[in-house]
């Protein structure tokens, strides 16, 4: 690995199945500090008993990333209880897709429900994380970095035809994928001078829960591939890069 994550604190939301819980467990092995979200710990069994092996490194903590009270409230707690002075790794990987319509079935809520964790939830973690100086510089880490990986998808680009052509519509999920390309690349530019570096990340068609077991590969090569791109030297600011480690047009 040119640049391992070791020693590090490192938040994942949605941790506790797919592609986030592939993650923790990469992040677990390197020892590092993992921060584990998930809707309801209490019923996050896989993420129990990842607990029970690193009992000192995994935290396991409750966010709904639809709902910024739930945002606002996780962010406090993880700086008021002192969970970590600084995150160095923030992997946005909640999400949902939503109904799997034909197109004159959509309703509005269709959208709105996509956008809303895909897209409103990252930011808003983001957000409230800078508002509690966990992230990049801040008096209690000056000339801290931080690393902020965006799970997003390659069907949030409109340059790549041969998913499009396979997978028909899915509307409100691409479309939230897209804007969240369009947050990742401006808070790039505007946080790159507090030493955060933003990337929008494409795991690959995984086979999740999410997916209903259908996918071209597993948890397992994903998130191999996605943590050797986070581990590269190459540099990441600001851009959209496949697990496999190309770059994916916009």
């Amino acid at each position: 690995m040119a640049n391992p994550i070791t020693g590090k604190t490192v938040v994942v939301t949605g941790g506790s199945r797919g592609i986030g819980l592939g993650l923790v467990k990469k992040f677990l092995a390197r020892d590092n500090l993992v921060i584990a979200t998930s809707r309801k710990s209490s019923e996050a069994t896989h993420l129990h008993e990842l607990h029970k092996q690193y009992p000192e490194h995994l935290i396991l903590t409750d966010l709904d990333t639809s709902t910024t009270s739930s945002i606002t409230a996780w962010a406090q707690q993880i700086k008021q209880q002192k969970v970590t002075k600084h995150v160095d790794v923030l992997v946005n990987n909640a999400g949902v897709y939503g109904r799997r319509l034909n197109l004159p079935h959509f309703e509005d809520e269709d959208f709105l429900f996509a956008f809303r964790s895909n897209t409103m939830g990252p930011f808003f973690v983001i957000q409230e994380l800078l508002k509690q100086e966990l992230l990049g510089g801040s008096p209690e880490a000056p000339g801290g970095k931080t690393l902020i990986a965006n799970v997003s998808s390659i069907v949030g680009s409109n340059t790549d035809p041969t998913v499009s052509a396979i997978t028909k519509g899915g509307f409100p999920y691409r479309a939230s994928k897209a804007a969240l390309n369009v947050i990742s690349t401006t808070l790039a530019r505007d946080l790159a001078a507090q030493g955060i570096e933003v990337v929008a990340l494409h795991p690959g068609y995984v086979k999740t829960d999410m997916t209903g077991g259908n996918g071209w590969i597993d948890v397992e090569e994903s998130t191999t591939g996605l943590m050797a791109v986070m581990e590269s030297e190459a540099p990441l600011n600001g851009r959209f890069m496949s697990y496999k480690g190309t770059e994916i047009p916009w």
